[in-house]
């Protein structure tokens, strides 16, 4: 009951103390502040209880006594009255920070934080400028601005990052009340960082504990998975070494991970050092020392992160019950792992295909085509005769058709016939020569020169991200 009673008088006394501040020749805070900025600490009880300090509810009193005013803060802000004052009494600016779910759009959002519709869709029209509304991405965040100055909290603007280089944003001119569209560019700092491991148990966990970017280990995985089986290359006391690029903002937090500029894998004691090069056409891709591309003409294995569950050749079939040739190759990993195309080629079938369940067949060139079965999907817009390119997700792991559990099974297939992907000769990329190759010399020895300065920089701690931004 005394808590209560002590509320009602702080309330009481707030809307004494609140009245000069609604008048036009009242100085208003700066944006961002609340009232309980306004009010500084704390008064006792018997205070408020004395009828010399209440007020009348019609009838501004001209002084207020510096001390009660200056008290009455900390009683607010340890009763209920709190969230009152927050929710009714806020004065100045607001930035209001939204997370976009599944089903948002910019105008559910503005109308579920109580804007007026005609409203939002002003300050949608002035977004257009800068911004496709249509292109708000899951998990992005919007800032909703509200001036709570007035009566009532008035829409000020919205600002939100289309990427990690720019800011689009509207804002209300005060002139007019019109939503002006502004796009601002933010200036990136590419720094490179060296990081080293010795493998364990998995190359992923290594460069987990190296600190090394999932998406940087991406690119060193897919670069040598032209000539590394990552299931059974892949040994304990083997090690790598990396070379990569990030973009910082100014505050220092990493903006995005860039390129792989150089790698090591050393597997059973053999190094492979390779070099991230862009030629005078524009085209970067991985090279040998010797300027050869390591780039084949299909990847031996189309999918990230999956175990070899079955390899090609005779093998009794989990289901059939008999034995029977195995014409293909078969990755266990989760449903809805991305698959991708193992080479640029064109879809030449995509559909069900009876044992194989959902399947895609791609043809690379008048000899060589590829297949992948047992897809839980297929990527989204992709049809027969569409042309796709190495490294492009083409359908998701399932476990369709004649299957027991999750798994890609792929296939290599000259002149219709399957063969063994892991041990089919494959024609190599593009080699370097004349000046492009000494162009190339230069960068390795740059590259190399580099990579030995900062890996002096590089403390080996298995739970700590290694190597310093340059």
């Amino acid at each position: 009951m005394r808590l209560k009673l002590l509320v009602f008088a702080a309330a009481l006394t707030l809307v004494w103390f609140l009245y000069p501040l609604s008048r036009s020749d009242t100085p208003r805070l700066p944006v961002g502040q609340t009232m309980v900025a306004a009010l500084p600490d704390a008064v006792p009880a018997a205070a408020l209880d004395d009828p010399a300090n209440r007020a009348s509810s019609t009838a501004p009193a001209p002084d207020i006594d510096a001390e009660i005013a200056q008290r009455l803060s900390h009683i607010l802000a340890t009763t209920e009255a709190d969230s009152l004052l927050e929710q009714a009494y806020r004065i100045g600016g607001e930035r209001r920070v939204i997370r976009v779910a599944a089903g948002d759009t910019i105008l559910s959002l503005l109308t579920e934080e109580s804007v007026p519709r005609d409203t939002a869709h002003q300050a949608i029209d002035a977004l257009r400028e800068v911004f496709d509304p249509r292109r708000l991405q899951i998990g992005q965040e919007v800032t909703l601005l509200f001036d709570h100055s007035g009566e009532s909290g008035l829409f000020q603007g919205l600002e939100l990052m289309p990427d990690v280089e720019s800011v689009a944003s509207v804002s209300r001119t005060p002139e007019t009340g019109a939503f002006v569209p502004v796009q601002q560019t933010i200036a990136l700092e590419t720094r490179r960082r060296a990081a080293v491991g010795d493998i364990e148990s998995s190359l992923a966990a290594a460069g987990d504990a190296a600190g090394v970017p999932y998406e940087i280990l991406v690119q060193l995985i897919r670069a040598y998975s032209y000539d590394v089986d990552f299931q059974r290359d892949i040994h304990a006391g083997d090690s790598f070494e990396i070379l990569f690029e990030q973009d910082f903002h100014a505050d220092g937090t990493v903006a995005r991970n860039g390129a792989v500029r150089f790698a090591r894998l050393t597997l059973s004691g053999k190094a492979m050092p390779i070099y991230r090069f862009e030629t005078e056409d524009g085209v970067a891709d991985f090279y040998a020392p010797d300027g050869v591309s390591v780039r084949r003409a299909l990847m031996r294995t189309p999918i990230d992160g999956a175990r070899l569950s079955s390899g090609f050749g005779m093998r009794r079939h989990p289901i059939l019950g008999y034995s029977r040739m195995h014409r293909g190759t078969d990755f266990a990993a989760p449903t809805g792992t991305p698959i991708y195309a193992a080479g640029d080629g064109v879809v030449d079938f995509i559909g069900n295909n009876r044992g194989y369940g959902r399947y895609i067949r791609l043809r690379h060139n008048s000899r060589l085509q590829t297949a992948y079965a047992h897809m839980n999907g297929f990527a989204r817009g992709l049809g027969r005769g569409d042309r796709v390119e190495q490294g492009q997700v083409i359908g998701y792991v399932g476990s369709t058709g004649l299957s027991t559990g999750p798994h890609l099974h792929y296939e290599v297939l000259i002149e219709g016939r399957q063969v063994n992907p892991m041990r089919v000769d494959l024609p190599t990329g593009r080699t370097l020569e004349g000046d492009e190759l000494a162009a190339f010399r230069q960068f390795v020895d740059a590259a190399d020169e580099e990579f030995r300065a900062l890996r002096g920089r590089v403390v080996q701690v298995a739970s700590t991200p290694i190597g310093t931004p340059q």
